[in-house]
């Protein structure tokens, strides 16, 4: 399968830059529905990078609203304003009649990142990681022409947020972004403030293993998006694990060894 930049549509590279993981499962599914789904995932990018491009909440919340607007455009004028992730994904939505409530259920999730406010327990981390993903993941079930409804899709998708923002929780607090729970962090005396602070080190990994051990069930999926999806969380919790739940070592950031290669085998051959 060919990665080249010059063989690839905006959005294609967009999702290769930028989500690679999104854009490896992409490439095990049958070619024509990349486009489309190239489409959903660069959209993706567009408004979960809102909080990281803007210099105050408000902007936030006008770039958001932008993108409510232009997808309304779609849905109840059929017109496109002019946008190199919003022509195509208009195609997708055309093409594989996509249903307007889950855009709207993404747009109005990336607003908890503009509020810089902790997830109150556990529970809170959960229904961030489903809120910003499940309906995410039933649209590109949709373009693959499956039924959502009939796919277990909830914990797949929350499995898969965690293992991404655990492994990035120490670039997202640099950022001064934290979506690990707040009563974790007070029972492990960790704040904002100390988490970079070696004497907090330890309470930083307990936080992380409560999380970790508090993820949900596997369920053997069916289809080979979420096939994929479960393997790749898979594969970064036995990461986590192995490196002794210590997000902030710099060997979190490294790839697990012969990633593609293990996604490739679980989901397509076993």
């Amino acid at each position: 399968m060919s990665m080249q930049k010059n063989n690839l549509s905006y959005c294609g590279d967009i999702v290769r830059m930028y989500d690679p993981d999104r854009f490896m499962q992409i490439m095990f599914l049958p070619a024509d529905v990349r486009e489309a789904l190239w489409a959903l995932f660069a959209f993706n990018h567009e408004i979960a990078k809102t909080r990281e491009v803007v210099s105050e909440s408000t902007l936030g919340l006008i770039r958001l609203q932008w993108w409510r607007d232009a997808i309304r455009d779609v849905y109840e004028h059929d017109k496109v304003t002019e946008h190199e992730v919003l022509k195509p994904l208009a195609q997708a939505i055309k093409t594989h009649s996509l249903p307007r409530e889950d855009f709207d259920q993404l747009l109005y999730a990336r607003e908890f990142d503009l509020e810089d406010v902790l997830p109150g327990n556990l529970e809170g981390l959960m229904n961030y990681a489903d809120f910003t993903t499940q309906p995410l993941f039933k649209l590109a079930l949709k373009i693959c022409g499956a039924n959502p409804d009939q796919e277990v899709v909830q914990p797949v998708a929350i499995n898969y947020a965690l293992a991404g923002i655990l492994r990035a929780s120490a670039a997202l607090a640099r950022q001064h972004r934290f979506y690990l729970p707040e009563d974790l962090m007070n029972r492990n005396n960790v704040s904002k403030e100390n988490f970079f602070d070696e004497d907090k080190r330890s309470g930083v990994k307990q936080m992380i293993q409560a999380i970790v051990d508090n993820r949900l069930k596997q369920t053997k999926p069916d289809h080979l998006f979420l096939k994929s999806a479960e393997v790749i969380s898979d594969i970064y919790f036995k990461q986590i694990k192995a490196l002794d739940y210590d997000v902030l070592s710099p060997a979190m950031t490294h790839e697990p060894p012969f990633k593609a290669l293990r996604v490739f085998c679980r989901t397509k051959i076993l």
